[in-house]
């Protein structure tokens, strides 16, 4: 993965100067609680920046520079692996080069998109448009149209295992590592998503 500009670093880094500040104002008055004009003016800038930067509140708490990166790793790796194992391949790349440097503001992110409902409704439509993205890379990869049933099935299916993989790492508390999580769930795709029954408890063994 290529490294931005001076430009985009500078972009970069005003952004999360902005979220980290809403982040501690959401985390401390509440998500609904919180204007773009407070956090504006704890930033020490204008509002309208805030605008231009992330458009709501919402998409300010979801707002990361990590998707282009993971589309870009699947793209590169699709084009020479299965498209399954091309997912797997970006998980990684992306793991490597931003989940353990900044995990912390992740964990921020992911608690309050799934503690504030109208921050879980941006996140659907996101999963939509993160569909259409991956089902675009692998029709050009495959040239096969993105509106095949296939190519939709596969982006749909991938994209729900790493939203389920956010999901459950929230639930357990962070625990274990994030694209630890998302790939197991990709392997369980790859062997045909096996599920056996539990075993049913043994029976207590009768009293002589």
């Amino acid at each position: 993965m290529s490294e931005p500009g001076l430009r985009e670093r500078k972009r970069i880094a005003a952004m999360r100067r902005i979220q980290d500040v809403a982040y501690d104002l959401f985390e401390r008055d509440g998500f609904d609680a919180v204007t773009i004009e407070t956090i504006a003016e704890t930033a020490e800038v204008s509002p309208s920046s805030v605008y231009r930067y992330f458009g709501t509140k919402e998409q300010l708490v979801l707002w990361d520079e990590y998707d282009p990166a993971a589309f870009q790793a699947f793209a590169d790796a699709v084009a020479g692996h299965e498209p399954l194992a091309a997912m797997r391949l970006a998980v990684d790349a992306v793991a490597a080069t931003f989940f353990k440097e900044d995990r912390p503001r992740i964990e921020r992110m992911v608690r309050l998109a799934y503690e504030v409902p109208s921050i879980q409704a941006v996140v659907l439509q996101q999963i939509q448009e993160a569909g259409e993205a991956i089902a675009a890379i692998v029709a050009g990869a495959r040239e096969r149209d993105p509106h095949e049933l296939e190519v939709q099935v596969f982006a749909s299916v991938v994209v729900a295992v790493v939203e389920v993989g956010i999901r459950h790492w929230w639930q357990q508390g962070f625990r274990p590592d994030l694209h630890e999580v998302i790939d197991a769930g990709l392997v369980q795709v790859a062997a045909g998503l096996p599920l056996e029954a539990a075993e049913e408890p043994s029976a207590p063994r009768p009293s002589r």
